[in-house]
């Protein structure tokens, strides 16, 4: 398997000083294939790039288009050809700042690319300057309210705040209020300038870190977790207990598959039970065609669209201590879809 990192950000942001950093990095025994996406038809990036090729680096360009959707054809041909060729030891794919990335991860676990590509960890490149103001989902003239913003910071394992040299105190307050906003939580915050990280954060899981997500509810809690396997999946659950509160939640493999539907009428009955004292429901779930978002507060169940792509996960939290979980699980593990 190939390890493969997305790197994603808005133009401008620092992805392409980024991979310059991580190129001084390479190993030595390793022999790396670099994937540059322009929108436009003159490859600007790829050019910067090129200066950095080596006995142990190639670099490809895929311009005129985005490979998140219309250019996606010649990713996949290119990644082929080049695996079949080449056989590198990592692949590192820099999407276009104007683009959908969720569309490359959906791309990279296709029949043809899933036996051979491991996705490693994700990470979206950040202008630190963004967050000059309270983020506001009415102020439209603010980037950080575009979709494809929110899509690359929600896809994101790793969020790096780049250009922090350049940073004020109202940067770092807003943009820690932004992305603590986000359901899971990401799994590494970077502060850094001119994109440099170190190259030990390219093989972290792609998985979200649990304990970022299911611990974060109360203090002094005590834990549980289980692993149970279900339909040939391996499947996590959480439990967390305080004097008050108790929270739990599953995390299921990215390609356990379940409805929308079904999800939806679960939930809403779960919801509508007085007797289970629900305060909060958060969940992701992969329905095949799209993947999304489930978020409850009193009752009030939304559902919209997620960019989200690591895993499936639910996190419940209610007052009620003698919940009975196991009847929750059976269900869920139930609307698991056999292909």
């Amino acid at each position: 398997m190939i390890n493969t990192n997305l790197i994603i950000g808005r133009l401008g942001s620092g992805k392409t000083s980024c991979i310059q950093h991580l190129i001084k990095q390479i190993p030595e025994n390793e022999y790396w294939l670099i994937i540059v996406n322009e929108f436009g038809q003159v490859g600007i990036d790829a050019a910067l790039l090129a200066g950095q090729q080596s006995n142990n680096l190639n670099i490809r360009e895929i311009s005129g288009g985005c490979i998140c959707c219309a250019a996606q054809s010649k990713l996949r041909v290119n990644l082929v050809q080049l695996i079949r060729d080449k056989r590198p030891d990592r692949i590192l794919i820099e999407a276009t700042g104007l683009g959908h990335p969720a569309g490359i991860v959906d791309l990279l676990r296709d029949e043809y690319l899933s036996p051979v590509i491991n996705i490693s960890s994700i990470i979206t490149v950040v202008d630190i300057s963004l967050f000059e103001q309270q983020a506001d989902s009415h102020n439209t003239d603010s980037p950080i309210n575009t979709e494809s913003f929110k899509q690359q910071i929600q896809l994101a394992d790793i969020i790096v705040l780049n250009k922090m040299d350049l940073a004020t105190n109202s940067n770092k307050t807003h943009s820690t209020h932004y992305l603590k906003s986000f359901y899971p939580l990401k799994n590494k915050i970077l502060e850094t300038t001119q994109g440099k990280i170190d190259i030990s954060y390219l093989s972290i899981d792609s998985a979200v870190d649990t304990k970022d997500s299911f611990s974060q509810t109360h203090t002094h809690n005590t834990h549980e977790n289980k692993i149970f396997q279900s339909h040939n999946f391996s499947i996590q659950q959480f439990t967390s207990e305080s004097e008050s509160h108790m929270s739990f939640g599953f995390i299921f493999p990215a390609d356990a598959v379940f409805s929308r539907k079904r999800l939806q009428d679960f939930f809403t009955d779960l919801l509508n039970n007085p007797s289970l004292n629900f305060i909060r429901l958060k969940a992701v779930f992969n329905c095949r065609r799209n993947w999304y978002g489930f978020n409850a507060v009193d009752n009030d169940l939304n559902i919209s669209e997620s960019f989200y792509r690591r895993d499936s996960r639910i996190e419940i939290i209610s007052t009620e201590k003698d919940l009975d979980i196991t009847s929750i699980r059976k269900r869920l593990f139930s609307e698991i879809k056999i292909s």
